[in-house]
């Protein structure tokens, strides 16, 4: 006779690196509750409540076995909230966190082999990132208009951002796009027990595109 094995874990899936942040709770791949909430600036705050609301749906002789973050690129302040509170649940319930680039969970990845994240990298610079069967290509490419262009028009599939196509080069053919929580959730449960192991083994950061822009002191030191 065939055994069925089912997937009882307890499963928190974040995506705060958007403006319309999205929270859920699964158990295996049958989605208990979920939350979405709209903040640009003050995600630290609006995060909880919906937060508290969701984990209330977790037996009380249950706890979380993983915890899945969108790491960005998108807003920093609000990667940076959700990846601090994963961790700090993760400390309560002995479980680990695994961050995804946030172009994972995105809709077009499930009915495309290749989609290209784009987006403005600032300073002048552009950013192009494969993201094939659902797995970003990082680090993604740092281009001039120029170069961005040119690059651009070698790649096949569609092009999203999760900012507005207004902030791109004009001729630029891009969709809006966004990340959620189900989506993040989708994208784990499609890897292979391995790789989940490496991504749970992988510092979770939020996404730079370049390393900071620090100056340094022109004070000698003493």
């Amino acid at each position: 006779a065939r055994i069925t094995v089912v997937n009882t874990e307890w499963i928190l899936a974040l995506e705060t690196s958007v403006t319309q942040a999205t929270l859920l709770l699964a158990r295996g791949c049958e989605i208990i509750g979920q939350r979405a909430f709209s903040s640009e600036r003050s995600q630290e705050c609006d995060l909880f409540a919906p937060l508290k609301s969701i984990l209330a749906g977790l037996p009380e002789d249950q706890r979380l076995s993983r915890i899945i973050i969108g790491t960005g690129p998108g807003s920093y302040n609000g990667a940076r909230v959700g990846i601090a509170t994963a961790q700090a649940i993760a400390q309560t319930h002995g479980c680990r966190v695994a961050g995804l680039c946030s172009f994972e969970g995105v809709p077009e990845v499930s009915d495309n082999e290749t989609i290209w994240a784009v987006g403005d990298a600032r300073r002048g610079s552009y950013f192009l990132m494969p993201v094939i069967k659902g797995r970003a290509q990082i680090p993604p490419l740092l281009l001039e208009e120029h170069d961005f262009f040119a690059r651009l028009s070698e790649c096949e599939g569609p092009k999203v951002t999760f900012e507005s196509p207004d902030r791109l080069p004009k001729g630029i053919d891009c969709t809006e796009t966004r990340s959620t929580a189900g989506g993040l959730l989708k994208s784990w449960l499609a890897r292979a027990p391995e790789e989940q192991e490496i991504l749970l083994n992988t510092l979770t950061e939020a996404f730079y595109l370049r390393p900071p822009h620090i100056t340094k002191s022109k004070k000698s030191p003493r």
